[in-house]
């Protein structure tokens, strides 16, 4: 079977006390065979709208300064994202994000209990991706922390091996200043975040994101628990 890879990264933290009002995990999924071209391609776009900040590969592009008021304004920003945008459809990806609106919490959380929860809603989806495609997934996702990665990995592995998921079990950890893929992957969580927490001026940008996406929107695919599948998940 070929091969089908979900990078990953978060945005936003779940403490009340943190300034942010969402956590989210996203990113996208892309042939394996089409990892390469991604890379190229992305670093390809920082060098061409950033040529003064020189080699591409030992810079990242980080969502907080890109879509942010102030950093939007800037043209060059926004042209960055439409190239990430267009790379993202040329290469039969599909973007996808799981959210956490802070305001509905019933109780406080914190990452060991939102991560494990986000994950599996992810890898339920992507599973249907997977599976519908005739392929075997494997997530990539920016490195955290030692225990809380490896914590997460084994929550999905449980989930996958129980449910007999067409993925790896495992999570795979990689660096977003080496992993072009996680820097696109840190674009698509930043963006989600600040559309749930209210910020309308990336609306319009939102739906073109989640309209990136290989399963047609009126497929009836539904995950191995009967839930519709979505490429835009809403866990609460």
């Amino acid at each position: 079977m070929s091969a089908r890879v979900l990078f990953l990264d978060d945005s936003g933290k779940p403490a009340l006390g943190d300034s942010s009002g969402a956590v989210v995990i996203g990113g996208f999924s892309i042939p394996a065979a089409s990892a390469p071209a991604l890379s190229r391609k992305f670093a390809g776009a920082k060098a061409r709208f950033f040529a003064s900040r020189g080699d591409p590969a030992k810079w990242e592009v980080k969502a907080t300064e890109t879509i942010r008021p102030n950093p939007w304004k800037r043209r060059k920003n926004r042209d960055l994202v439409d190239e990430t945008l267009r790379i993202l459809r040329l290469l039969n990806c599909t973007v996808y994000t799981v959210s956490i609106d802070k305001t509905r919490m019933h109780h406080p959380m914190t990452l060991e209990t939102t991560a494990p929860l986000q994950m599996q809603a992810l890898v339920e989806h992507f599973a249907v991706e997977c599976a519908r495609h005739g392929e075997t997934g494997l997530i990539v996702s920016d490195w955290s922390g030692y225990g809380l990665d490896a914590h997460v990995s084994q929550c999905v592995a449980s989930f996958v091996l129980s449910r007999r998921l067409p993925l790896h079990p495992s999570v795979y950890y990689a660096s977003s200043l080496t992993t072009q893929a996680i820097q696109v992957a840190d674009l698509v969580a930043g963006i989600r975040r600040r559309i749930v927490e209210g910020d309308n001026r990336l609306d319009a940008l939102g739906s073109r994101l989640a309209a990136v996406r290989t399963l047609p929107n009126n497929t009836n695919a539904t995950t191995h628990s009967g839930r519709r599948y979505t490429n835009e998940i809403v866990l609460f």
